[in-house]
């Protein structure tokens, strides 16, 4: 099928075809969006059309580079296949790609009430937690910032609702981290009890046959400008049903018996009833269980010791300005901004238009025809049967408040006596659930999806065993898509090095090789990294055979196992991805995956990779003692650079002008760097088609026989 956005036909050459990389290992560019047009495109708007009057996609693509601008480049994104040892894995930049967009809610739960066994909702912004993660945002400690109450450490102490995944109740965590992924497009889903949720097509939620992304399960495509899905019912959990816990703490016997002769303190007995140890202590109270105790008779009073200050308090300057920025904006009790929900603003308006629904009724009750001091308005089809009639004049009439008290709860009974249209089937009132008794998560169709445009994005990283979070009340998952062991067996793959990578520590780098290979060692090396590794497949496929929970037989597999996910980035932090990556102190296996993705993105934008490599690779940032130490061996005069004479810096003169002696190796580095690296150009003739690492894979997941 022809398509209208940008390509580059040499990437389209490797369009999913898999790379291997070291002994099992894979890398696949499975989709790409945008190319060096893209980042140009967006320059221009941003920068404006005469920038530098630079009219080439070169010459302005060299310029951003040169000069840091790197929000452009985040127009292009990648995404990729990636099969690599869990301890490349642990070391790769986790980068966010599943993203949820700026006005999302995430749900927390209030300390003091899960205290008391309850549940109090508190909902924060996503891109307000992220703002509030910023510790040096405003220049001023994070100690001193202008609000306290949201610093980073605080909020990784609130409690993040998220569900079990095992028994879908609902549980908390802890928030680790979050991360702003730039502007994306971004889709609304829409589900059919009103709940909504605007992310990227990528995301992963927890549908009724696991976790899936929205592409995957409903068939999104993330691609276009308008929301385009494959038919059918979708169904997904969400912050659902209340869990009926039976009140045994009513019965008295029972009571007795866990009170009184198990003496079991009252919060534990609150915990097994799932209440609060309040109500607990007033049924005790009420069936006559009370303990005689110190509680119980004081021979002193209550106050004795307590020293008590008469008079005014005086406050300090200090304290009046934190309780005046407390009390300020959004978090002051009288805050009055923000947008008052529907229900109010029909409420207000009804209200307004009061007056003049009576005196049409000439103020007089329409049910008991008699004038009365109380007067009420009321909606005739109520608001919650058919909303579209909540703003309607004909709609609303005049009751007493007899008649509107004695009508409450029965209003489909009076529609057609007060001369409303026939009672329809469909309404039906929807049993009212308290918000705070939301303990199971349950399923809700996906009514529909809408385009809502590009805007910034944001994901959260949260503590296990379950990493998921609620946001806008349903049931969400971090962006990386890994290979799960607990839903799936792991193929058992391991990395083994080859004889070159067998090298001794380095004396100058902790962390890393000396270059020099250990032969003497290596078969004995390999030997016994065999056992350890035959141990760790045969524990783990016994396990598997008796049933064990999968996430439990994979804890013993060593960190030499081979795992696979689909990863999605941008091109900036891509850039950033492969300069850390690439460079030659990095460790040589993530080296060569750095090396693959390189060679992909060559193809996909060669420009910005060109620039990449010029200003970032090859090139150097130097320091100002290091400028100073090339200014006394140069010289610029009339646009021209020249050596005066045979001119000389040595390492005392380095020295004086502040550089440490690891800061004067790494300058004589730096110069001496060589001008050209790795063209990074792939070889297409290793390349492989999917099957061929499906089938490898498949083969290495243990055969279980639970006979």
């Amino acid at each position: 099928m022809e398509t209208r956005r940008p390509t580059s036909p040499l990437a389209e050459e490797i369009l999913g075809l898999y790379f291997p990389v070291l002994d099992h290992g894979f890398v696949s560019l499975i989709d790409y969006m945008g190319s060096d047009e893209d980042v140009e495109r967006a320059a221009r708007v941003s920068y404006g059309y005469g920038t530098r009057r630079t009219s080439e996609t070169r010459g302005l693509i060299r310029y951003l580079r040169r000069h840091r601008h790197t929000t452009p480049s985040e127009m292009v994104e990648l995404k990729f296949h990636c099969a690599m040892p869990i301890f490349i894995a642990r070391q790769w930049v986790r980068h966010r790609s599943a993203c949820l967009a700026e006005g999302t809610e995430v749900y927390f739960d209030l300390p003091a009430s899960m205290r008391r066994n309850v549940r109090q909702l508190y909902k924060l912004k996503i891109e307000d937690i992220h703002r509030q993660f910023q510790r040096t945002s405003n220049r001023t400690r994070p100690d001193k910032q202008r609000n306290a109450f949201f610093r980073a450490d605080r909020l990784k102490g609130m409690r993040l609702r998220q569900i079990d995944e095992d028994g879908l109740t609902l549980r908390q965590t802890e928030l680790v981290n979050v991360f702003d992924s730039g502007v994306k497009a971004v889709f609304r889903m829409v589900l059919a009890d009103g709940k909504s949720i605007e992310c990227t097509s990528d995301h992963r939620f927890f549908f009724s046959d696991g976790w899936k992304t929205l592409s995957e399960a409903t068939g999104l495509d993330g691609s276009r400008k308008v929301a385009t899905w494959k038919v059918g019912s979708y169904f997904i959990y969400v912050n659902g049903s209340s869990q009926a816990v039976p009140a045994l703490y009513q019965d008295r016997d029972w009571l007795h018996d866990q009170y009184k002769v198990l003496s079991k303190p009252i919060g534990e007995i609150g915990a097994l009833c799932g209440v609060g140890p309040h109500t607990v202590r007033k049924w005790v109270r009420i069936h006559g269980l009370t303990r005689g105790g110190r509680r119980a008779f004081r021979p002193e009073p209550w106050n004795k010791g307590r020293a008590y200050r008469l008079g005014s308090r005086v406050l300090s300057t200090r304290w009046i300005e934190a309780n005046r920025q407390a009390r300020s904006g959004a978090a002051s009790n009288f805050w009055k901004g923000g947008m008052s929900p529907e229900r109010a603003s029909i409420g207000r308006w009804t209200t307004q238009r009061a007056h003049l629904v009576h005196e049409r009724n000439h103020w007089t009750c329409q049910l008991c025809h008699a004038r009365a001091s109380e007067l009420h308005v009321h909606h005739i089809v109520p608001v919650w049967a058919d909303e579209s009639r909540a703003r309607d004049d004909a709609n609303l009439t005049t009751l007493c408040g007899a008649c509107h008290h004695e009508l409450h709860g029965r209003e489909l009974e009076y529609v057609e006596r007060l001369g409303g249209p026939p009672v329809d089937a469909s309404w039906q009132r929807s049993p009212r659930v308290a918000w705070n008794n939301l303990t199971v998560a349950k399923l809700v169709r996906i009514e529909r999806f809408e385009y809502v445009g590009e805007k910034r994005t944001y994901d959260l990283e949260v503590r296990g065993p379950h990493h998921n979070f609620i946001a806008n009340g349903i049931v969400t998952h971090n962006s990386l898509n890994e290979y799960s062991g607990r839903y799936s067996l792991m193929p058992l793959l391991f990395y083994r090095p080859a004889p070159e990578q067998i090298q001794a520590q380095s004396a100058s780098n902790r962390q890393g090789r000396s270059g020099a290979p250990l032969e003497a060692i290596y078969p004995e090396a390999i030997e016994r990294w065999e056992r350890v590794r035959q141990l760790a497949a045969e524990q783990y496929a016994w396990l598997v055979e008796r049933d064990v929970a999968r996430e439990l037989a994979r804890i013993d597999l060593p960190l030499s196992t081979y795992t696979q996910w689909y990863w999605k980035i941008d091109l900036h932090n891509l850039f950033h991805f492969l300069s850390v990556r690439a460079d030659p102190h990095a460790q040589y296996e993530i080296r060569a995956y750095a090396r693959i993705i390189a060679g992909m993105l060559k193809r996909v934008a060669p420009l910005s990779f060109e620039a990449w490599v010029d200003y970032e690779l090859c090139g150097a940032h130097l320091s100002r003692a290091e400028l100073g130490a090339l200014r006394r061996l140069l010289r610029v005069a009339d646009g021209d650079i020249e050596s005066p004479g045979a001119a000389r810096v040595t390492a005392e003169e380095l020295a004086a002008l502040g550089l440490s002696k690891r800061e004067i190796e790494e300058l004589c580095a730096k110069l001496a760097k060589p001008p050209a690296a790795d063209d990074f150009d792939l070889d297409l003739a290793a390349a492989r088609p999917a099957e061929h690492f499906a089938r490898l894979m498949e083969a290495a997941v243990p055969r279980v026989d639970r006979r």
